[in-house]
């Protein structure tokens, strides 16, 4: 009995371990760094708030990226370690779209074409039950559609270049786009 015991206090915790995010995912927290969070190397750090993001996708006729995400959530830690540090995806980001972050646990408000609401009723209103979720919008701000989980860099990439030349309007699948 007391071998079945220890036996369970060693593999409990391994297994906890190894289904744990990977290594680049935790965070040391706050208090221990002086309050800051974790941030990737290479981050990717041109997020603008989502009002400005809309006044300047119409002057400049680019669309908006939104990445919604939690502070818990592993595999939006994963995405901003693995995916939105990659080279390649930046110039995707920075030649088609605006980019935003969304918590959507908080309270923090945000000006959406004239409503002002949380962050949280936001991403609830753009039906957003998942995280991360990257939300694609159009210059003028209204919903083109949305990618819920994890997107590896190389998905992403191609997905961002998808939506940012409009291939989607020419009846071509993103399959069909991904197989160039």
């Amino acid at each position: 009995m007391k071998f079945k015991f220890i036996f369970l206090l060693l593999v409990i915790p391994a297994l906890l371990l190894a289904c744990s995010p990977p290594e680049v995912e935790r965070r040391i927290p706050s208090e221990f760094l002086g309050g800051e969070k974790f941030v990737p190397e290479n981050a990717f750090t041109n997020w603008l708030d989502l009002e400005e993001a809309i006044e300047k996708a119409q002057q400049a006729d680019k669309k908006i990226l939104i990445d919604v995400y939690t502070d818990w959530c592993g595999y939006c830690r994963r995405m901003d370690a693995e995916t939105y540090t990659r080279d390649r995806v930046q110039t995707a980001i920075n030649d088609h779209f605006y980019a935003v972050r969304i918590n959507a646990e908080s309270s923090e408000r945000v000006n959406y074409l004239g409503q002002v609401m949380s962050m949280s009723d936001f991403a609830m209103s753009l039906g957003v039950t998942g995280f991360p979720t990257t939300i694609f919008l159009t210059n003028e701000g209204e919903p083109l559609g949305f990618q819920p989980g994890f997107i590896d860099f190389n998905t992403f990439e191609r997905l961002l270049v998808y939506v940012g030349t409009e291939a989607y309007e020419q009846n071509i699948s993103f399959d069909a786009f991904t197989l160039d």
